[in-house]
């Protein structure tokens, strides 16, 4: 949604899924998959976490571009190659789910920060598999504060207040978020060694957001509404995602999305993303520059 809200701001057509079969991909292509992770099904399976086998891991997305994409707008190695030396690739935003479904499934911090490697890993690996076929100029997010998320606040919900920010986060999960992001930033950087003549940017999803925050009354978000969403059932403290999901006429929507940060608990509102989106290509093109 971020990669969708920079669209936008720069003034480009919005990248058409995939598996639309009948969209035009002419201005590039969308791979996202709803509720993607970056480690494989066969990760969740061995540790006992159940995800639907439908969801399409990483590595899915990353067969669906070279088996069955590419070829459809390059027929010889050498335009192939040309054409993604072209391209701007976002790997992402993923990874945020291969620590949600084991935390909604009773994991706990401490058992989910043993993921981190593995998570960073499987982004690390897609994205020398990316280069090697000609990629140079690849942007890589890392996580958002999850902490700040009323998803994970509800389910790690406690009575202790110092176990929140001065804005309400939760300070362990969002220390689990920058323990994340620091690995995959080194990861990233020996990646970087690895083909210097390659450009790959860190997003940097985790402070963008904090400064969300930091400015939402001056953005006319309501702070009394920080961690509430404006899609959900009322009568909890946060009112996230539930069984039914946005969409579902049974679900109330508020009146003013753009008073609002989250939308569902997990994704947020157009405001937010918006917001975040400037950010991230401000800072993206400023580095870009330094490469220059």
């Amino acid at each position: 949604m971020v990669l969708w809200s920079a669209a936008m701001a720069l003034g480009l057509p919005l990248l058409n899924p995939y598996l639309n079969t009948n969209a035009s991909f002419n201005n590039g292509v969308n791979f996202a998959v709803a509720g993607s992770t970056a480690l494989d099904f066969s990760f969740f399976a061995t540790n006992g976490i159940v995800l639907n086998p439908s969801i399409a891991s990483l590595s899915v997305q990353i067969r669906l571009v070279f088996t069955k994409y590419i070829p459809t707008i390059c027929f010889t190695p050498t335009e192939c190659d040309n054409t993604l030396r072209r391209s701007l690739i976002f790997m992402g935003a993923i990874g945020g789910n291969d620590i949600n479904f084991p935390l909604s499934q009773g994991r706990s911090l401490e058992q989910v920060q043993n993921y981190v490697p593995f998570i960073n890993r499987a982004i690390v690996n897609a994205t020398r598999e990316l280069i090697m076929a000609g990629a140079l100029r690849i942007v890589v997010p890392g996580n958002f504060p999850i902490g700040c998320f009323p998803f994970v606040l509800n389910v790690l919900r406690t009575n202790d207040t110092s176990a929140y920010d001065r804005f309400g986060c939760l300070i362990s999960a969002n220390n689990l978020a920058i323990l994340q992001n620091n690995d995959l930033q080194g990861a990233l950087d020996s990646l970087g060694r690895e083909f210097p003549n390659v450009v790959i940017l860190y997003a940097d999803y985790y402070n963008a957001f904090q400064s969300l925050l930091q400015d939402a009354t001056v953005l006319g978000i309501d702070s009394r509404n920080l961690f509430k969403v404006c899609c959900g059932v009322e009568g909890g403290q946060y009112n996230p995602l539930g069984p039914d999901f946005c969409g579902n006429p049974s679900v109330p929507v508020c009146s003013n999305p753009n008073r609002y940060i989250h939308w569902d608990g997990i994704h947020l509102t157009q405001k937010a993303y918006g917001r975040i989106a400037t950010i991230i290509i401000e800072d993206i093109i400023l580095r870009i520059k330094c490469f220059q």
